[in-house]
């Protein structure tokens, strides 16, 4: 059972991540720049709207998912469990870039 505290720094954790990964996705860029703009992905290297930066936030959330679940296979000592949260970390790491890469070659 999480204690108060506890539940009170995972929310500040999971708010910190939240923030970390908007703000590096373009949040502020998308803004200001793209803010009027209908399209959901604008075909442009310096405009960014905002529907890209909660996709590129998600696949940041996605990313990380795929880290985590590779540092928790290290730590397993069952050999099955090992083994799927190898596969799966990679197969959401792999994922994560894929989409992200397909999304800048279009924005190029």
């Amino acid at each position: 059972m999480l204690t108060t505290t506890s539940k009170v720094a995972g929310i500040v954790a999971v708010a910190y991540l939240a923030s970390f990964f908007a703000f590096s996705s373009g949040l502020i860029n998308s803004l200001i720049e793209g803010s009027g703009i209908a399209a959901f992905i604008v075909p442009t290297r310096t405009v960014q709207t905002t529907g890209e930066t909660v996709v590129f936030t998600l696949l940041l959330f996605i990313g990380m998912g795929g880290v985590f679940m590779l540092y928790q296979s290290g730590k397993s000592s069952n050999q099955r469990a090992q083994q799927a949260l190898l596969v799966s970390g990679f197969g959401a790491l792999g994922l994560a870039l894929l989409i992200g890469f397909m999304l800048v070659g279009v924005k190029l």
